[in-house]
């Protein structure tokens, strides 16, 4: 595990004016924060999403150390010579601060949209990593050909090479066997949204032994996680109260932690993830399940009262084996990110 711990910030921009994002990503970077992701999304429920690429651009204007990543991107709605293109010229622009997050997809990202092939989600991804690695190895004397079932190659090869070698960092952010198996095998870093301890402990043992057996060394892999979190030395309670309120729904879009909670009743109901195309009767669905999930069991995928606890709750993680905290800030961030920037990153540097 890395030391000291590495901490991240998700900023969910959407519904913002851009100037308020730019102005929240330039306190996290003040406040000791290690990276900044942002959502890559196309549609959201109800909420209006920035462009990823455009605002990576935009905040790698504005700041000046924080890594800078999309977290995280699919391999569906763009072809993986533009997504390699784009993380080389952001690391370039960023003199080595670019990452990329990847994964295989959302069904919310195409709704309204038909022409999207996402019949099988992680050959696709498989070959879009891998069409990447190929492409940031290339040059003009030495180009890459490939022929997939989703994309072909002949004699391809980038202008230009990214600050960091052999690549920006190459981030996973899938939760199956095959996206865990696969990580092992080519990923710098894994980024999972939603877990518990436990789970994330036990999810990790595959990725390392795939790791292991590839010939890579585990601890070569960073172990990150998404985290919602609301931290308040006033209102503890309040903050943390709001938090399952606006984020329990997060728990029932990943039915084997609701399985591993004990639930497999209700893991049998629920939608994944990647599945949820945020209607009405799934919705609803969400809403129901959430009624009967007990309140400390959804308190397991949070960080949030004081900082005291909360510091108590990153150490859990962190002895699961996350070597790096990506919060998602929720209610208000400004108190949040002031909690980390006083407390808890001190603490654990």
């Amino acid at each position: 595990m890395q030391s000291p711990l590495e901490f991240g910030c998700h900023l969910n921009s959407h519904g913002e004016d851009i100037d308020t994002c730019i102005r929240e990503a330039k306190t996290i970077e003040r406040s000791g924060f290690d990276v900044l992701s942002l959502p890559d999304h196309l549609f959201s429920d109800g909420q209006p999403d920035w462009e990823v690429w455009t605002m990576l651009g935009v905040l790698a204007a504005e700041t000046e150390e924080i890594d800078l990543m999309p977290g995280v991107a699919d391999s569906v709605r763009r072809h993986p010579t533009h997504v390699a293109h784009a993380t080389a010229t952001l690391d370039q622009a960023t003199h080595g601060r670019a990452r990329i997050g990847m994964g295989a997809g959302e069904a919310f990202n195409f709704r309204g949209v038909e022409d999207f092939d996402w019949s099988k989600p992680f050959t696709r991804f498989k070959e879009h990593v891998e069409v990447m690695l190929q492409l940031w190895d290339s040059t003009e004397e030495d180009p890459v050909s490939y022929d997939g079932e989703y994309f072909q190659l002949d004699d391809a090869y980038l202008g230009f090479q990214s600050v960091q070698e052999p690549h920006p960092p190459l981030i996973h952010g899938g939760y199956g066997p095959k996206m865990r198996r696969f990580l092992g095998e080519v990923a710098d870093g894994w980024l999972p949204w939603i877990h518990t301890p436990d789970a994330y402990a036990e999810d990790l043992e595959l990725i390392f032994e795939s790791a292991e057996t590839s010939g890579r060394d585990p601890s070569d892999i960073r172990c990150s996680l998404m985290i919602p979190s609301a931290i308040s030395e006033d209102r503890p309670d309040e903050v943390e109260q709001e938090l399952v309120e606006q984020r329990a729904s997060n728990l029932v879009l990943r039915p084997p932690l609701l399985d591993s909670l004990g639930y497999p009743d209700l893991a049998e109901e629920a939608p994944i993830m990647w599945q949820m195309d945020h209607g009405e009767e799934k919705t609803a669905a969400i809403e129901d399940i959430v009624e009967q999930v007990a309140y400390e069991d959804i308190l397991e995928i949070f960080v949030a009262g004081t900082p005291e606890s909360g510091i108590e709750q990153i150490e859990r993680f962190v002895d699961a084996g996350v070597d790096e905290v990506v919060i998602i800030p929720e209610g208000d961030l400004s108190e949040t990110i002031e909690h980390y920037r006083e407390t808890i990153i001190p603490y654990f540097s």
